[in-house]
């Protein structure tokens, strides 16, 4: 069975799953395009969804966040945590080896936590 996609015009062959129900043909392109038509339709038969949401939302988050430590729920973060590098690693150069280093240093681990640059 083909179906002529709604956005670029072109006939696909849709998934079997989905065959009734499907719109787009499989371009990300054509997806997107559908995505925003459908929000934008739900959008206007629901105009006053999201109006007036916000302190009911930001009352909830404090109750919950007063809960966190009885219940275990999982923490809500408000901010963004600064970054922290994954691993830190301290390069010792030999004495011998110093002149020889110039642009890369090839690292063998050695065992679990650590690494030896060949020379």
């Amino acid at each position: 069975m083909q179906k002529r996609c709604v956005v670029c015009g072109r006939f696909f062959t849709p998934n079997p799953r989905v065959e009734q129900r499907q719109k787009t043909c499989q371009r990300d392109s054509c997806k997107k395009v559908r995505k925003h038509l459908s929000q934008r339709a739900w959008c206007e038969k629901n105009p006053g969804y999201f109006r007036g949401r916000y302190p009911y939302v930001k009352q909830w988050r404090e109750k919950r966040k007063a809960s966190l430590g009885i219940s275990g729920l999982p923490v809500i973060q408000d901010k963004t945590p600064p970054a922290k590098p994954l691993l830190r690693l301290i390069l010792l150069i030999p004495g011998d080896k110093d002149q020889m280093i110039q642009d890369k240093i090839l690292l063998r681990r050695q065992s679990r936590r650590t690494f030896v640059a060949d020379g």
